[in-house]
């Protein structure tokens, strides 16, 4: 065990202080950007799956306009 003189006791319990008010606001701001990032993560997938779904449905409408031109033609003779 260290012995610390009492004059610098002061100090030393603020300086303790000081770096466990830190620690906890830099574990508090962490928090809060992974939650951030977290949720643009969420709204990126849910983009993503709109966006696919537009495209199965422009891809689906192209096969219908295309089976439907094919009706159209004459065979040749």
């Amino acid at each position: 065990m260290i012995s610390v003189p009492a004059r610098d006791r002061g100090e030393i319990a603020t300086e303790i202080r000081l770096v466990r008010e830190q620690a906890v606001a830099r574990v508090s701001e962490m928090d809060l950007l992974v939650a951030a990032l977290r949720d643009h993560v969420r709204d990126l997938q849910a983009e993503r799956d709109y966006l696919r779904t537009q495209l199965a449905h422009a891809n689906a409408r192209t096969i219908v306009d295309a089976m439907q031109l094919l009706r159209g033609q004459k065979a040749n003779r």
